[in-house]
Formats: C-alpha cells, structure tokens, sequence
C-alpha cells in the first residue's frame, strides 16, 4: 500500500507527456500545403511584371554606279564599301500570368546605310547630265564581238541594229527574253552599251557586243563577261 502514491504519480507524469506531444503534432503545419489532391504542386500566378524590350533591324544597302573620268573605259572599281543601316525600337512590355498584355513603343532610333558605290569608267557613254545608276542585277554571260560591215552580217546590212540604232561602239545585241531591249547594261572589259540589237545565234546568256571594225570583232574570240544591269 505505501507504494501506491508513487504509481499513480507515474501514471500522472505519462499522461501529461502523451498530451504535451499530441498538441505539439496539433500545432505543426501540415506538409501537403501547396499540393493539389492529385499531388502536383500549385502554381502561384505569376506577378505582374514590366520589360524592356530593345528590336533590331538590319537595313540593306543598295548598289550605285558613278561615271568617273579617272577609271579607264570598262573598268570598275569600288569607291565606297557598304554599311548597314539599322532600326533599334525600344519597347515597354506589361506581362500578367506569363501573358504579355500590352506593348508601348517609347523611341526609336535610325541609323540610314550608307550604300556601295562603284566607280565605271565614262568612255562610251552618250547620256546627258546623268551620271549615276542603281544597280538591276549582274549576270554572267559568254560573249561574242561583231561589226556592222557587209562581210561580217551579210549583203542585207544597214549599218543600223534591230531598234533603228547606228550600230558602232556602245551597242550590243542580246536575247530579248533575257535582257530587255532598250537597257543600259555596264560589260566589264566593254564599257557601257545600249541593248538594241538581236542575232540569231544569240540566245540565252550570250551577248555580242559591237566594234566598228571587223579586225577588232575577229580578234575578239569568245569569253565569258560580268554585266552590270544598270537603273
């Protein structure tokens, strides 16, 4: 009997710690917060947020041609080299729940390119005041040499090309559906010529270019030529 007061005191202290850690677990966060039932995490919605936002773009230079006296006739030579212009727009982006929402322009900046300049001989032009071109395109052909004489286009020869053109120096006869008639073309080697005449062995990517005379169309021979086609 005297040992009686000690088990119950025992029991008392058991009792007591049995509650204390189960108000301790009561207490604890619980660690499947954030987690759908499914068990995939939730997603907090994005804040909202603004961007900066700085775009490029790449302006191409174009080509331009120059008569210049100090460049022999048929030559051509670079006078300036081509820079790029560009475009730099500065843009303020609003974002919500990852979705951009709106876009502000605030500046926009231009630099012009400065385009390519080619200097060309002057010998053989005819034209008035005009002395620069813009490029159309520039081809590769084979080229062949002619002249208006009678032993060279036969008994039939007028001394004019297809267009009513004095054939000579500076005129050159093409296929129609490759070069138009009527274009002023720059033949590397040649000089400047006026596409007015045709022939019937000139088809494709040929050209024959017209010389006064006949010595100088035969010693021509046969060769490939660059052609500058001109605007």
């Amino acid at each position: 009997m005297r040992n009686c007061p000690i088990r119950f005191c025992f029991a008392f202290i058991a009792l007591a710690f049995g509650m204390g850690a189960q108000g301790q677990d009561e207490e604890r966060p619980s660690q499947t917060a954030g987690v759908a039932a499914s068990g995939t995490p939730v997603q907090k919605p994005k804040d909202d947020r603004i961007e900066i936002r700085v775009e490029k773009l790449e302006i191409e230079p174009s080509v331009e041609y120059e008569l210049s006296r100090a460049v022999g006739a048929g030559r051509i030579v670079l006078g300036q080299e081509a820079i790029p212009g560009v475009i730099v727009k500065t843009f303020e982006c609003h974002w919500q729940r990852g979705n951009m929402v709106s876009k502000k322009m605030l500046k926009e900046q231009r630099a012009d390119p400065q385009n390519a300049i080619y200097l060309i001989g002057s010998a053989g032009y005819g034209g008035a005041s005009r002395h620069r071109f813009g490029r159309g395109r520039v081809v590769t052909m084979v080229a062949t040499a002619y002249d208006p004489s009678k032993a060279t286009i036969g008994p039939r020869a007028t001394g004019h090309t297809f267009t009513g053109m004095k054939a000579g120096f500076g005129v050159v006869a093409v296929d129609p559906r490759v070069i138009a008639l009527g274009t002023l073309v720059f033949v590397e080697g040649y000089g400047f010529a006026i596409a007015s005449d045709i022939g019937s062995a000139i088809k494709g990517n040929r050209i024959d270019l017209c010389y006064p005379l006949r010595e100088t169309s035969l010693r021509y021979g046969k060769k490939k030529v660059v052609i500058h086609i001109l605007q």
